[in-house]
């Protein structure tokens, strides 16, 4: 029987470094429920972490998800929060603000891939020009509001731009807010396509997951989380933080599309 995977090395010595710095602060109020403050990348895999952590330790769980740029002014205007899962930078630049501790945990990476309605024929993304050619062919684009905070949506407008596309996208584009908003407006009809973040796309109800965008016009993105440095429930946090990084959370994390170092 072959041994089981054990959370990488690195991880254990950032999350004993937690473990350390926080036994020196404010006592664990262990009635509270450990406070989640995530961006849309992490929905899918926390709607089912979160419980399973529940069931296992008997800790209450409270996840909250909004854009990367949701989550930083919420975290920087003093949110109360236990956990943030964000992108690797967005996560650095709160720990410079000192709301977050030093140390991050990198959780995996991520691709955008392209959300089609379920049923339909996939389309060719092996290539720039076939992807390129949905662009234009597609009735209607969904993607995120270069303006509206999220990670990817400024990456898209250079994209398009760089594909000489942008005029004809702009003209029919569907502005999102969210992952989500994109998936339920293929999912409805209000777009022919819908692109964001792969994790976003997969498992999502009434559209299909037609693959990742071509290596060249993709991005891939690094996200990570730390303890906020106000956390209230830090033992049991990061207890949740060694769970999501461990093997069992790993392992979903990549069916639903991460790139998780093995």
């Amino acid at each position: 029987m072959s041994r089981p995977k054990l959370p990488r090395p690195k991880t254990f010595l950032i999350l004993a470094s937690l473990t350390a710095y926080f036994a020196t602060q404010l006592p664990t109020m262990a009635d509270e429920p450990v406070r989640v403050m995530a961006t849309g990348v992490f929905a899918t895999a926390l709607q089912a972490l979160a419980p399973a952590f529940e069931a296992a330790t008997g800790a209450k769980m409270q996840v909250s998800i909004a854009n990367a740029g949701e989550v930083a002014a919420r975290v920087a205007s003093g949110e109360p929060a236990d956990l943030v899962m964000t992108s690797s930078a967005g996560v650095k630049a709160l720990a410079n603000q000192g709301a977050l501790a030093a140390d991050e945990v990198v959780i995996g990476k991520m691709r955008l891939g392209v959300a089609v309605p379920s049923g339909v024929t996939m389309p060719d993304l092996n290539s720039t020009e076939a992807f390129r050619a949905l662009l234009l062919s597609a009735n209607k684009v969904a993607y995120i509001d270069p303006n509206g905070g999220g990670t990817s949506g400024p990456f898209f407008e250079k994209m398009f731009t760089s594909l000489g596309v942008a005029d004809a996208v702009h003209a029919k584009a569907v502005l999102c807010k969210t992952g989500a908003e994109i998936v339920n407006a293929v999912a409805s009809g209000r777009a022919t396509i819908g692109m964001t973040q792969a994790s976003e796309i997969i498992g999502g109800n009434g559209v299909a997951f037609a693959g990742y965008l071509p290596d060249a016009q993709n991005l891939t993105t690094v996200y990570a989380a730390s303890i906020a440095t106000r956390s209230k429930n830090p033992k049991t946090t990061i207890a949740f933080l060694e769970f999501v990084a461990g093997p069992v959370a790993s392992d979903r994390l990549h069916r639903a599309g991460w790139d998780i170092e093995r």
